[in-house]
């Protein structure tokens, strides 16, 4: 009757260290960032073509993308 004391119904989860809650908050951030740029610059995007002609949306976002592929 006492023997379940302490126990919760439900599978076993193990304890993760510091280090890997550490990790795994790592990559929940990164992803987050990486998700979050990528919506503004498409909200970015969306606003320069209420103003601006579709050729000259894409010439100048091809004018940026070779300018980041120098970056490196």
């Amino acid at each position: 009757m006492g023997e379940d004391i302490g126990v919760e119904d439900g599978p076993m989860h193990r304890k993760r260290s510091a280090k890997d809650i550490e990790q795994m908050a790592e990559r929940e951030t990164a992803a987050f960032l990486r998700r979050a740029s990528i919506t503004y610059l498409e909200c970015c995007v969306s606003l320069m073509m209420t103003h601006l002609e579709l050729e000259e949306v894409a010439t100048i976002l091809e004018k940026e993308a070779d300018m980041l592929r120098r970056l490196d």
